[in-house]
This record gives structure tokens, sequence and C-alpha cells, in this order.
């Protein structure tokens, strides 16, 4: 586990209370400021461990006497109403234990005071600045977008969940010799028509016609480097046909990524950044960061950290940021752009970057340059103190089964494709289970469960390794993924819609002095189960924000959705015996389906009202 809490931050639930408390002993006892912690295994008591292994082998002594030590020293020190109850050694392991109805009263005091912002942590005043999806206009989205724009997004909704001011970016570029080209086939071969109708395929099929006309005819190229020319020296036609270009792209990326519940904070253009990347080039000359070699403008890099995983090469090879004909390229402007994030939205904690891993070795390049401008005191107006701003969020790339969707060969998968292959699927799933739900309530819960099938195929992974889809397990009502869970947060719906008017107005009422008695009735393992599993919400959102890893949270998602099962099947909740055996499972399905709910749709995720 961790380090999921921050230092003075309020703590709002009793798990992050308890948690804090162990994480100051062992901080004291090994001179750490982040000792591990550890949730011990499945059918373990103790709520958490704290290995010795790594201050033993510090220490040059054996980590069992040593566990045996610290528990004795800490068993010694306990005040009176410690939320811990005590110690034991376990191999090598300080086993943490607390009384248990005590803690249960607490996590379902925290379900009943927080609501629907259970799991929500108070603000942080640290800026996160995401970017994400970030393709090139005049190109519709392809399946390749589809990684970089989930994971952003889960990762902006679980930061702010987790108390940071997020503010995401969808960075495109519109800048290059490919518009020149692009600008040059819509006035040989274009069509009004169809730039109002179809504006990203038509430019699409010029840029391909383009290249096409250009194997024949080499000269076609020097046409498209003079149309570019021209657009950077702000010829009126050229920009008229480019600033077209840009609207008719954006509006078409947000109609895709809408279907995702994505919606940018801000869209920025890499045109916007040239003036800004020919400045930033000077002044990295005048600060030393920067060279000339043969022409060109380049930086040269020491072997520094690293960006994350997979493996960076052994040796970086220079960054060139102007070329010999005194144009920047996309690099510079990009730096540009991060000097501009740093500056705007102060104070920045972090910069993520939710790219594909393939750019390992420029985000390590871009890493290093932002390292140097810091230790260099390049911000004069931001106030940046720690090393390694820049976050670099990479993952694996995602391949589709052959034949499973219908397109011509050798042609990429658009990313609408995709989700109308998504929803075509779960709609006929859903006709075959609830043959007469209406037509249009079932296209609705297609598109949801379609939608999210999708997403939680993607997120339910760690997000660097590669993903391949595959519709039976997508879409399936059993097993982990995203239908499984819906269906787990309709069936608690479904549950307390047949709740009496009396047992739903005292869940409406909460009351502090029911909490005692509904704790009695809280005995049977599954009971104790499932209301432990509510009680880690905060802190699988607190692990998801600290690891950039929104797998994390929709693992403890599925953990709690089968907790549920086990429940449900074993425990009688509407025939309870008591009328206070019943408020109290009534309150577990309803925290249970309320958790799921909010969890489901910080992974961008929407819940269907039944299926």
């Amino acid at each position: 586990m961790l380090h999921l809490l921050q230092r003075g931050e309020r703590l709002n639930y009793v798990l992050d209370r308890i948690y804090a408390d162990v994480e100051s002993l062992a901080a004291t006892e090994f001179g750490q400021p982040n000792p591990e912690i550890r949730r011990p295994p499945k059918g373990s008591e103790a709520i958490y461990a704290v290995p010795c292994f790594q201050y033993a082998k510090e220490k040059d002594t054996n980590p069992i006497k040593l566990a045996e030590g610290l528990s004795a020293k800490w068993n010694q020190g306990l005040q009176a109403g410690s939320l811990i109850e005590r110690f034991e050694p376990a191999r090598g392991y300080v086993n943490v234990f607390v009384d248990q109805k005590t803690l249960l009263a607490r996590i379902l005091k925290d379900l009943l005071d927080y609501g629907e912002k259970y799991g929500s942590y108070p603000k942080l005043n640290k800026t996160m600045v995401v970017d994400y999806c970030s393709p090139n206009i005049a190109k519709p989205l392809s399946v390749g977008h589809l990684r970089s724009t989930i994971i952003g997004q889960a990762l902006i909704n679980i930061l702010r969940a987790r108390g940071y001011r997020v503010v995401g970016i969808n960075f495109m570029g519109d800048w290059g010799t490919q518009f020149g080209k692009l600008i040059y086939a819509f006035e040989q071969w274009g069509n009004e028509k169809k730039l109002e109708d179809e504006p990203i395929q038509h430019l699409l099929e010029l840029y391909v016609r383009f290249h096409k006309e250009a194997k024949e005819n080499p000269a076609l190229e020097d046409e498209g480097r003079a149309a570019f020319k021209r657009l950077q020296q702000g010829g009126e036609k050229e920009r008229a046909l480019w600033q077209r270009f840009r609207e008719s792209s954006l509006e078409a990326f947000e109609k895709t990524v809408a279907r995702l519940g994505v919606k940018f904070d801000h869209n920025w253009f890499e045109s916007e950044f040239e003036e800004r990347a020919c400045e930033l080039v000077n002044e990295l000359l005048a600060k030393g960061i920067a060279e000339e070699s043969e022409g060109a403008i380049i930086i040269r890099f020491r072997p520094l950290l690293p960006a994350e995983s997979p493996e960076p090469p052994p040796a970086q090879p220079p960054l060139v940021i102007r070329k010999s004909d005194g144009t920047t390229l996309y690099p510079t402007r990009d730096l540009a752009s991060a000097v501009e994030r740093i500056e705007r939205f102060q104070p920045v904690h972090r910069l993520l970057y939710a790219v594909a891993s393939e750019q390992t070795l420029y985000f390590s390049q871009l890493w290093n340059v932002l390292e140097e401008m810091r230790k260099r005191g390049f911000f004069k107006h931001a106030k940046i103190n720690q090393p390694g701003i820049l976050k670099y969020i990479p993952f694996g790339m995602v391949s589709l089964p052959t034949g499973k969707i219908s397109t011509r060969e050798g042609r990429i998968v658009y990313l609408d494709e995709l989700l109308d292959e998504a929803e075509r699927r779960a709609a006929q799933i859903i006709a075959e289970k609830n043959p007469d739900m209406p037509d249009a309530r079932r296209k609705e819960v297609a598109r949801k469960v379609g939608i999210g099938a999708v997403i939680y195929a993607d997120l339910s992974q760690d997000r660097i390794k590669d993903i391949v889809f595959d519709w039976s397990k997508m879409l399936a009502f059993e097993g982990n993924s995203a239908p499984y869970l819906q269906y787990a947060a309709v069936r608690c719906a479904r549950i307390l819609a047949k709740a009496s008017p009396e047992d739903r107005k005292c869940l409406e009422e909460p009351k502090d002095a029911d909490i005692p008695r509904m704790v009695e009735e809280i005995k049977e393992p599954q009971s104790i189960e499932l209301l432990m599993a509510l009680g880690r919400f905060p802190q699988a959102i607190a692990e998801a924000a600290e690891r950039y890893a929104p797998h994390a949270l929709a693992s403890y998602l599925y953990d709690l959705a089968t907790a549920l099962s086990r429940f449900y099947t074993e425990v009688p909740v509407l025939k309870a015996k008591t009328n206070t055996a019943r408020l109290a499972r009534l309150t577990l399905i309803e925290a249970t389906g309320r958790v799921l709910r909010r969890g489901l749709a910080l992974l961008g995720i929407e819940t269907p009202e039944q299926m």
C-alpha cells in the first residue's frame, strides 16, 4: 500500500485516521516519512500490517524479532480512547487490530454523515493539469485515441474526488506542413457541401488523395510546403480555410468524446504556441540550457532520472527545438505549452500527460528539460519547489480481435464505429434478457451498458498493459465487467424500491441513535464483510489517485459487488426477523448502491435505472 495521506490534511474517515496513527508510529520508528503499510490478506482480522523486512535489513537484525519488539513497544504506548486495540507480530509483520464493533459503528456513521459525498476528500490547494486525448485536427478519432481519452478523464474525476483542483487540456495538433498539403488538396479537389455535411471524413479523403497523387507527381509536395508557408505568413485565404478545418474538427471531436462522458476544460491548439516557442528558444539559449549545432538549436542531456516505465533507453539523443531554417518543431511548441500551464494554473503540483508508452523517450527528454529549467530559476512567476513537475502516464496499446467489427480490410477502426458496435451488441443482449422493455428505454440502457463495457474493459486493467477487447467478456453480466457492476447497483435500487414506506423514511432520515442498535444486528460474516468493504471506498479513491491507477478503483468496485452478492445470497433483507435488522441491512444495501454508482461515475460509467 502506498502513502495515501498528505501532511496536515483533515482526516474525515475512520480508516484514514487509523492509517495515520499507524503511519506515525512506523515513521518515528523507522526514520522514514512514508513507511510502507499494507492491507493484510483476505480472511485476516487485522486491518493493516507494517512490514519490518527492509528496516531489519538496514539494522542488520531479524525481522521476526523486530516485529515482536515493535508490537510490545507499541502496545505499551496505546492511549485510552485509541481506535487501535492491539498490535500483534506475525512472521516479520506488525498486524494492527481494532475493536470490530467500534470500527463498524464508525464506518456506518461515516456513510450516514457524508451521504452522496462519501469518498470525497477536503480540498488540498494543489493543482493537477491533465493532458489527454490530444488528436491532430482534420482526422477522425480512432480506436487509438480511446485509452488516452478515458484514462485521462478517469484520472481527472478521481483526482478531483481526492481534493485536487484539476484542469483537463485537449492539446490538438494543427500546425505543420501536413496542413499546407490539406489546404492545397481542398483548393484542388474540395467540395463545399461535403465539408459542411461530413467535414472530417471529407478532409481525410482529401489528405489520402494528396499523398496518392503525390506519388505520381512529386511536385505536389512543393505545393503543400508553399501553402503552409503562406499560412505561416498569415495568408488570408489559407488562414480562413485552416480555421474552418479547426472548428469542424473540434466540433466532431467533442461530439465523439461526449459519448464517453468526456468534456474538455480547455481546448488548446499547437499553433497558438508558435510565437511563444520562438521566444522560448532564445530564453533557453540565454540560460545555457540549449546550444547551437550545425545551424540548429538543440538541448543535450546528461543521464538524469527518466520518466515512468517502461525501462528508459541507455542514452538520450539531443532534442532539436529549432531547425537550421529557423522554424520550431512540435517539441518546442509542446514545451511552450507546458510553461504556459505552469504559469497559468498556479500552484501546479504536477503536469500529467496520458500518452501511449511508445513516447517514453520523448517524455523523458521533456521531463529533463523542465527539471533543468526549474533548477536554473526559469519559472520566476510560479512557485515550484518539488522536482519532477512533469509526470508521464504511459499506457499500452489497444487492439481488437480479428473480424469482430465489420469494416473494410486494412482500414483504421474509428472510435465512433467501436462505440456503435458496443451499443448494438448490448442492445441484443438486453433484448434477450428483457424482451418486454420498451424500445426507447432499451436504446438508452444499451447506450449505458455498451459504452460502460468499453470504458471498464480498459480501466479494469493496469494501464501499462496492452489490451485486446473481448466482446463476450466485456458485455458479460457475470465476472469482472461493467454490466456486472451496473447490475449490482440496479439490484440495490430494486431491493430498496420494495421496502415499506416506513423503512424508506427511516433510510432517508437516519439518526445517530440508531447506529449502535444496527451494529448489533450486523453480525453475519457476509454483513461484516460488506460494511468493511464500504469503509475502504475513500482509500480506494486515494490509492487510485496516488498511483494514477484507475484500475485500483475498478478492482475495489468488483470486490464490493462480489461482497454484495455473497450478502444478498446468504442474508435476508426485506424478510429480516426484526425491524432493526431490516433497517441495518437496508442501510447496507442503500450505501452499497450509492458507492457503486459513485465509483462507476468516477470511472466515467453511467448506471442505468434498470437492466
